[in-house]
C-alpha cells in the first residue's frame, strides 16, 4: 500500500496517482536535484500530430503578426529581427496553444513545483536561426530577492518544436542544481565562455517538453546549424506572483471546450469579481497556499 492511498494529503495523492499513469517519477527527481528535466514525447500524451501542429502553428503566428515570410524551418534563415517581435500572448491564436497549455504532464510537473493553485502567466515563441547569438546565464524567478529559494516560485514548460541534437542547434544550457543557490546569477558568473559553474545543454527530440524551476540557472548557444529552432515557451507562476497578462477576457468557447483552463488561467482566484465584497471561495486557495507548498 502506498502512502497516497491513505488519502490524507489530496493536493499531494493526486499528483502521485498522475506522475504513476504518465511514468513522470524520474523526471520529478530530477527536478528536485537538478532543477531541471526534460520528459520524451512518448510520455506527454499528446494527440498524433501535435508538435507538427505547433510548430506550424508558431510560424504562422509570426508571419502574420510580423508581416514576413519564414518558410520550411529546415531551411528559412530569416534574421533575428524579423522574428522575435510581437512574440507573446499566444493563447487565442490557436486551440493548438490551449492543449499545449493545459496538457496533463505539463500540469502534473507545474503543480507539483508550483503547487496546486499554479497560474498560468503566458507563452512566447523562440524562434532561433542560424547565426543567432546565445544569451548569457540567467534566472526567470525575476522580482524575487534573495534567500527565498526553499521552493520555486514561478516555472518555464517549453515544448521542443523541433530537434535539439547537438550544441550547433544553439540550445539552452543549465547549471545543474543552481536552483538551491537562491538567487539570480551576478554579472561576473552569466558569460558562458568563462563562467565558473558547469552547465549542460538540453537535447532532445520534437515534441519533449523542457520544464526547470524559475531559479534555476540557465542561458543558450549560438546556432551554427542551417535552419531553424522553434521553441514554445509557457510560463507558470504561484498565485501571489504578478503574471504577465491578465487572461480574464479569454473566449468563453475556449473556456467550455476546455474545461481545465479555466482554473489553469486563475479565473476562481484573485482579482474578485465584486471588489467590493471578497469572496471567500477566492480567498481559500490563497490562505492555503500560505502554509503548503503543495496547496
Amino acid at each position: 500500500m502506498g502512502l497516497a492511498d491513505y488519502s490524507v494529503y489530496p493536493d499531494v495523492d493526486n499528483l502521485m496517482a498522475e506522475f504513476k499513469q504518465y511514468d513522470l517519477f524520474e523526471h520529478v527527481v530530477e527536478l528536485e536535484s537538478y532543477g531541471m528535466t526534460i520528459v520524451p514525447p512518448e510520455r506527454m500524451q499528446t494527440s498524433e500530430g501535435f508538435i507538427d501542429r505547433l510548430r506550424d502553428a508558431i510560424v504562422r503566428t509570426c508571419e502574420q503578426r510580423n508581416g514576413i515570410t519564414i518558410g520550411d524551418v529546415k531551411t528559412a534563415s530569416p534574421s533575428g529581427g524579423q522574428i522575435f517581435h510581437n512574440s507573446w500572448d499566444l493563447l487565442e491564436e490557436d486551440e493548438v496553444f490551449v492543449e499545449a497549455a493545459v496538457n496533463p504532464v505539463v500540469l502534473a510537473l507545474v503543480r507539483w513545483l508550483l503547487g496546486q493553485s499554479a497560474v498560468f502567466s503566458g507563452q512566447t515563441w523562440i524562434i532561433k536561426a542560424q547565426g543567432t547569438p546565445g544569451l548569457g546565464l540567467h534566472s526567470d524567478s525575476h522580482g524575487v530577492p534573495s534567500g527565498a529559494g526553499q521552493i520555486a516560485h514561478m516555472c518555464n514548460a517549453s515544448w521542443i518544436c523541433t530537434d535539439y541534437e547537438s550544441s550547433s542547434d544553439g540550445p539552452t544550457v543549465f547549471v545543474p542544481g543552481s536552483h538551491k543557490y537562491g538567487r539570480a546569477t551576478l554579472p561576473h558568473e552569466a558569460n558562458l565562455e568563462n563562467t565558473p559553474y558547469k552547465f549542460v545543454p538540453l537535447i532532445a527530440k520534437a515534441g519533449s517538453l523542457a520544464i526547470w524551476n524559475g531559479a534555476t540557472w540557465h542561458a543558450s548557444e549560438k546556432r551554427t546549424n542551417p535552419g531553424m529552432r522553434v521553441t514554445l515557451v509557457q510560463n507558470y507562476m504561484r498565485p501571489y506572483m504578478r503574471v504577465q497578462h491578465n487572461y480574464e477576457d479569454t473566449s468563453p468557447q475556449l473556456l467550455e471546450k476546455y474545461p481545465e483552463l479555466e482554473r489553469v488561467i486563475g479565473k476562481s482566484l484573485y482579482p474578485y469579481e465584486d471588489s467590493q465584497n471578497p469572496e471567500g471561495s477566492r480567498i481559500a486557495p490563497f490562505m492555503k497556499a500560505g502554509t503548503d507548498p503543495f496547496a
